[in-house]
């Protein structure tokens, strides 16, 4: 394991919520204005156009110096979204492994079985809006350490949080024997965070949704969220 990887597993024990800072484009000023305000990690994103976003990023060798910078300017774990329809190889995903990234985060239904052989990369697998209640105990089984509560339908982005959203959180929680994490697929508020706290989810990542697109609004949502998760 990496430094890193060791770090961004640990965090998820010793803290009561992680922050998780997705970058809508993989630049060296998000990156450090996330870690700046306050963000625990950073996810980085390959072969995808990003939902919230709109953001086009490109395969990984066209990628792949903008990480590797993103590596070099900061020192909290970073993260990989492999891709969808297209997708990181084994091989680039060792690359990655072998880059210092810490762990990758992909929808379940697109991770290729056998990404769950890589040997220091830990699995984060994300659950969309047809997740299955099966899942998030049969993710525990096969080694998955976090997973992301992805479940919102696209319609809903932007919308505010409702009871509706904590009860499915709460029971992915109850399931699943790792670490669950919320994306900001609603308009998560700081004063909505003690009640993902209550439902016993572990990671809050933040994105455009409630970041916007700027190094600032990065920085000042990391704050805010921060500061509201040091109040637990």
């Amino acid at each position: 394991m990496t430094d890193r990887e060791n770090a961004a597993l640990s965090l998820f024990k010793k803290k009561k919520m992680v922050l998780i800072a997705s970058l809508p484009g993989n630049g060296v000023d998000l990156a450090k204005a996330a870690e700046a305000g306050g963000a625990d990690m950073l996810k980085v994103h390959i072969n995808v156009v990003h939902a919230a976003s709109g953001t086009r990023f490109g395969p990984f060798e066209e990628e792949r110096p903008k990480i590797e910078a993103i590596l070099s300017a900061v020192k909290i774990p970073v993260s990989i979204m492999p891709g969808a329809a297209e997708k990181a190889t084994l091989e680039e995903m060792r690359t990655l492994e072998k880059m210092g990234v810490s762990f990758y985060d992909i929808y379940a239904s697109d991770m290729p079985a056998e990404y769950l052989t890589l040997g220091k990369m830990a699995a984060m697998a994300a659950l969309g809006d047809g997740w299955r209640d099966f899942e998030p105990a049969a993710a525990s089984k096969l080694g998955v350490k976090m997973l992301e509560a992805s479940i919102v339908p696209h319609a809903g982005y932007g919308s505010p949080l409702a009871l509706s959203d904590l009860l499915a959180y709460s029971y992915i929680a109850s399931e699943f024997k790792g670490a669950v994490i919320v994306p900001t697929q609603k308009a998560i508020a700081p004063e909505q965070v003690a009640a993902l706290h209550k439902a016993k989810v572990k990671g809050l990542m933040y994105g455009k949704i409630v970041a916007g697109d700027t190094p600032e609004g990065f920085e000042k949502a990391a704050a805010r969220l921060g500061a509201a998760i040091a109040e637990l």
